[in-house]
C-alpha cells in the first residue's frame, strides 16, 4: 500500500546492497525457466517485450515474476502473473509496438522493491545507455549467469541502423537501435530486458538481433514512443475498468511461422538472492 512515488528508484547511488536496484525483474515460465527480462513500473504492473512474452500467453499457470534485489528480512520476492496486455497493433515477430504490460496477481514484496520511471528524454544518436541481462540469449557464447549483468551501449541513428540491416529486417517508428559491445561476451540481449538512461526506463530489448554477431545493432523498443499504451493500461486498472483474468485480454495478429534451423534453449535457473546487510532486529 506504499504510494508509488515513495518507491521510485533514485538511481545507482540509491541502491542498497550488491544489486542493480529493486526495479530489475525477470519473468519465469511455469517450469521455473527464464523467459524474459522486465522492469517494475507500478505495484502490479511490469514492462517487458511483447515478442518475448507472447509465446507464453496461453500457459500462465505457474508463471511468475521475480525481483533481483533482496534484503535479509525478505522471505520471498516473487509474484504470480495474472494477465498480459498487448497493443492492438502488435504483430508477433514484428517490431512495431513491441511492448507488453504484465499484470500481477499481487505486488512483489520486499524492502528493496522499487519502481522505475518511464523515459522522459528524447532518445538521440550517440547517447550512452545501460542494458541489463543474464546472457540467456547467447548460450552459444557463454553460460548464462544467475546474477544480472549490465553493459553500456551507444544509440545509433535510424538511418545507420537501417543501412546495417538492409532488407533483412524492417524497422519501425517505435524502434531504437544501439551499437553492441565488440566482445560478444560483453553483449547482453535477453528479450524484454531494460535499457536505461540515468534513472529512467528508455527501452526494452526487442527482436531481430543477437550476441553471436555484435557487428549488427541491438534493437530496442523506444519506451517514449509506447508511453501512452502503458499509462492507459495503468489508468484503466486504477479506475477498476479492467477485471482480472487468467487469459490474455487481447488477441494479436500472428505472423505465419517460418522454418528455422535454430532451436531455443531453455535453461533452468535457481532463484537469485542478492542480499543487503540488514540488522535482524529491524526485520
Amino acid at each position: 500500500k506504499t504510494p508509488k512515488f515513495r518507491r521510485v528508484w533514485g538511481g545507482v547511488q540509491s541502491n542498497t546492497g550488491d544489486n542493480f536496484g529493486g526495479w530489475l525483474l525477470r519473468i519465469l515460465n511455469g517450469d521455473g525457466n527464464f523467459a524474459c527480462g522486465a522492469a517494475y513500473y507500478a505495484p502490479i504492473l511490469v514492462i517487458t517485450s511483447a515478442n518475448c512474452i507472447y509465446p507464453y500467453r496461453n500457459s500462465l499457470e505457474g508463471a511468475t515474476v521475480e525481483g533481483t534485489a533482496f534484503s535479509e528480512c525478505d522471505r520471498e520476492n516473487i509474484a504470480d502473473i495474472d494477465t498480459i496486455k498487448f497493443p492492438e497493433k502488435f504483430v508477433y515477430q514484428k517490431l512495431y509496438m513491441d511492448v507488453a504490460v504484465v499484470r500481477l496477481r499481487e505486488p512483489i514484496k520486499g524492502r528493496l522493491t522499487e519502481f522505475i520511471r518511464l523515459c522522459t528524454v528524447k532518445v538521440q544518436p550517440r547517447m550512452q545507455m545501460v542494458v541489463f541481462g543474464w546472457g540467456f540469449d547467447s548460450t552459444e557464447v557463454q553460460i548464462p549467469s544467475s546474477d544480472p549483468r549490465n553493459a553500456t551501449v551507444t544509440i545509433m541513428s535510424y538511418k545507420e541502423c537501417r543501412h546495417n540491416f538492409k532488407r533483412n529486417l524492417k524497422l519501425s517508428s517505435t524502434t531504437v537501435c544501439a551499437r553492441q559491445p565488440k566482445n560478444p561476451r560483453q553483449c547482453l540481449y535477453d528479450g524484454g530486458s531494460p535499457l536505461i538512461y540515468e534513472r529512467e526506463l528508455c527501452g526494452v530489448v526487442s527482436f531481430g538481433s543477437h550476441c553471436q554477431d555484435t557487428s549488427r545493432p541491438g534493437i530496442f523498443t523506444n519506451i517514449r514512443r509506447v508511453h501512452r499504451f502503458i499509462t492507459e493500461i495503468e489508468a484503466e486498472i486504477n479506475a477498476g475498468e479492467m477485471g482480472r483474468s487468467t487469459r490474455v485480454a487481447r488477441k494479436v495478429t500472428k505472423k505465419p511461422k517460418k522454418k528455422s534451423n535454430s532451436t531455443s534453449t531453455r535453461v533452468r535457473i535457481s532463484r537469485l538472492y542478492r542480499s543487503a546487510s540488514v540488522d535482524p532486529l529491524e526485520c
